[in-house]
């Protein structure tokens, strides 16, 4: 499914919403990896993550008649996913162990901006990120893990593409930050 084929894609939603498995499954291989990459940079829990990206997707093509797309799918998508992960924490307030290794959904395809981040530095990034507001982890994470841009990013937040890459910016200084003190005290 081509992330830019706006017309197509409410379309592909509703065969999928009438039980059409083939449109549910171009649906699920077009914007699962993404959507759980950003749940599980969230929460750190891969059973949550992969528990709440499925409840995204359904939610998503239950809503699809209330849909609008603005850019694209996929703002859809890791909108939905915002409110989802929102929600979540308000039921949870509590901490969720992390998992020992990030599984198949972190294997990138060839061409994928996050292709370096595997294993031990993808753990070390996540529990970095954790470290920052909620905003900075959406701003960092869209930004540099989904491959969207500021405008795109600002949308997501409700603020000014400006204000975004501010947001880009501030988080990025707070990770250099966290990891110079992180290396630091390992000398």
């Amino acid at each position: 499914m081509a992330e830019n084929d706006f017309k197509n894609i409410k379309e592909v939603f509703e065969k999928a919403k009438r039980g059409d498995r083939e449109s549910f499954s171009e649906i699920y291989e077009a914007y699962f990896k993404p959507v759980y990459r950003y749940v599980y940079l969230r929460i750190g829990n891969r059973a949550e993550s992969d528990d709440l990206a499925q409840d995204i997707f359904i939610n998503t093509l239950n809503s699809i008649d209330s849909a609008s797309y603005d850019s694209s799918p996929l703002i859809y998508f890791y909108n939905v996913a915002r409110k989802s992960i929102s929600d979540w924490k308000r039921k949870r307030r509590r901490v969720m162990p992390s998992d020992e290794n990030t599984g198949d959904y972190f294997n990138p395809g060839p061409g994928d901006a996050d292709e370096n981040l595997k294993g031990e530095e993808f753990d070390n990034l996540r529990e970095t990120i954790k470290e920052l507001s909620d905003d900075e982890q959406d701003a960092v994470i869209f930004k540099f893990v989904g491959n969207l841009s500021s405008e795109d990013t600002g949308s997501l937040l409700g603020i000014s593409a400006h204000s975004a890459r501010r947001l880009e910016a501030r988080g990025l200084i707070s990770i250099r930050d966290i990891l110079k003190k992180q290396y630091e005290q390992q000398s």
